[in-house]
């Protein structure tokens, strides 16, 4: 992606500060070439005079004051643009991130990464690195165009040197492009290892499958290991020879002048002003390397958020339909990924209004994909999905998320209080209807117990709760929303006993009253639904009563017989 491609893509008030930005930084480098410039006729006339010339001194006084004010100034705005860039990137997730479809998403980036990698590092450009790019570019080039004035020969000499570095540096660049690019996937896969490893340890022990999960762990580790040093080793003969290019055009001109004073082609006074002028030219150019690389990494951060912009968000219409009843139907909905796996295939159900309704199967089988094509968090390949009669695609979104409401096992708490968390579920909730959602999972107690009850804070994605807690609380705020359709995935997996028992008797207490769709892996739950959806490799293997299914399907025969499911079966009848 090209630099106008990438401001183009960007909002309005961003390219704005840039620009403002950019152009403090450029006047802020001529300012610096003009006071290096003025010290050529300054040494000359000290040279010629035997005393200082004071209206030179002061000429170069006077531009180095106004170049260190407009520096001053040019860091301000670049500060300022990287707080605007951030401002605008953020409000762009903001504003697109609830219409992605996560599958969509995750193959760009982690949604919950953005934010703190991505646009932090999408921040520096104009914070920190604008400037120096801007200014190792501009002095340098009015430097020669000073010289072209003093010293046509001179720099011309120059000017064909710079070429020639800059072409080294974007040979070098180019050359390291594959690795960086390396080095960044590595750390993406060791990043999510690392979270997927924290977060999943009591399941790993319960399984033993703490060792092969650590195996993969320290594979990523390696992996990272192994295309640092390969960056290194790229990136390090690439910065010595840039600065051996560098040192040997100062040791070029140091001859020439030399050779030029001998045979007299070139004064002293002269020789000594180009030397001073030709530090004040390399400087610049030799921190072009560190800045390469620096600005590769914040440029592919911010290309990762630009492609996050442009993935195409779930079309909603405005005002568009209204559900005829709380009935859920999927008709032929197929589900594939990019490589041509299927997630799901023909998936045909209907869901009748007030029905608890249970998905079981084997890990893999695609429960949690069909409860998110389901709930319209992304759109299936083919097929269509059916919300009170009506294709899910024509509901505006507002309708959409009053229609049905999702709650996954990885649902996010936000920073803010307890009750400020439930009432995302329904702003206007009393708090006796408050009280009521944490009684019907078991969390009221708890709740009243702490110290500053309903006001507790529950931290960034609850982490202040143990997980128990965050999956209740969850639960407690699906249980308040006022949707017709609840879609539950794995709601009691991080529950004891005593609790699942509690958030089992509620969920009963919903049928009639809520369409309810349940992922579970609990026969006892599964024995009272009044369907059972059972779906093995992304199909629908069988689907009914679970009396019925007992005597015709052999995998939920064996799945249910964990628990007395004719007993169970009794209790549901009663």
């Amino acid at each position: 992606m090209s630099l106008f491609e990438r401001l183009r893509a960007l909002p309005d008030e961003c390219r704005d500060a840039l620009r403002r930005a950019s152009l403090w930084a450029m006047l802020a480098g001529v300012l610096d070439a003009v006071s290096g410039v003025l010290l050529v006729p300054l040494i000359e006339a000290w040279f010629a005079a035997g005393s200082v010339p004071w209206h030179w001194a002061t000429a170069l006084l006077g531009a180095t004051l106004v170049q260190a004010l407009v520096q001053y100034l040019a860091l301000r705005r670049g500060f300022a643009a990287g707080g605007a860039l951030t401002a605008g990137l953020v409000r762009q997730l903001i504003a697109r991130l609830p219409w992605l479809a996560p599958p969509a998403l995750d193959r760009v980036a982690p949604a919950e990464g953005l934010l703190h990698g991505p646009v932090m590092q999408a921040m520096g450009i104009p914070a920190h690195l604008l400037g120096p790019l801007i200014g190792a570019l501009v002095t340098p080039l009015g430097v020669v165009l000073g010289l072209f004035l003093i010293d046509p020969p001179i720099a011309l000499a120059l000017l064909v040197a710079g070429i020639l570095l800059g072409l080294l540096l974007r040979w070098s660049g180019r050359r390291k492009l594959a690795v960086e690019d390396a080095r960044m996937a590595a750390e993406r896969d060791v990043a999510r290892q690392v979270q997927a490893f924290a977060e999943h340890q009591p399941l790993l022990r319960a399984a033993q499958r703490e060792s092969r999960a650590r195996r993969g762990l320290e594979a990523a580790l390696a992996s990272l290991h192994d295309t640092t040093l390969g960056l290194l080793r790229c990136s390090l003969p690439s910065g010595l020879g840039f600065a051996l290019a560098v040192q040997a055009v100062f040791a070029g001109v140091l001859l020439g002048g030399a050779w030029a004073v001998q045979h007299q082609a070139l004064d002293g006074a002269r020789l000594v002003a180009v030397l001073v002028l030709l530090v004040r030219f390399l400087e610049p150019l030799a921190q072009l390397t560190h800045l390469d690389q620096a600005l590769r990494g914040a440029w592919q951060a911010l290309d990762t958020l630009l492609r996050v912009f442009v993935l195409p968000p779930l079309e909603s219409p405005e005002p568009g339909e209204q559900p005829r009843d709380a009935s859920l139907a999927a008709t032929k909905v197929s589900v594939r990924l990019d490589d041509g796996r299927a997630l799901l295939t023909d998936i045909d159900l209907k869901l009748e209004p007030g029905s608890l309704n249970v998905v079981v199967g084997p890990s893999g089988a695609g429960k949690s994909t069909l409860l998110a094509v389901l709930g319209r968090l992304y759109d299936a390949d083919a097929g269509r999905v059916l919300l009170g009669g009506v294709d899910i695609r024509r509901l505006s979104a507002t309708t959409l998320a009053a229609s049905r409401n999702l709650v996954f096992q990885d649902n996010g708490l936000f920073r803010g209080s307890v009750a400020w968390n439930l009432r995302m579920a329904q702003p206007g909730a009393s708090f006796e209807a408050l009280r009521e959602a944490a009684r019907a999972v078991g969390l009221l107690a708890e709740i009243e117990r702490w110290p500053q009850g309903w006001e507790s804070e529950v931290g960034p994605g609850g982490a202040l709760l143990s997980g128990g807690q965050r999956q209740r609380l969850c639960l407690a705020r699906g249980f308040l929303s006022t949707a017709p359709r609840l879609l539950l995935d794995e709601p009691t997996a991080s529950l004891d006993a005593v609790n699942e028992a509690q958030v089992l008797r509620s969920l009963i207490a919903l049928r009639g009253r809520r369409t309810l769709l349940v992922v579970t892996h609990r026969p006892a739950l599964a024995c009272l639904a009044d369907q059972v959806l059972v779906l093995e490799q992304g199909r629908l293997r069988a689907k009914g009563r679970p009396a019925e299914l007992l005597t015709r399907d052999a995998w939920y025969a064996d799945f249910a017989a964990g628990t007395d499911a004719k007993s169970s079966q009794r209790s549901r009848d009663r």
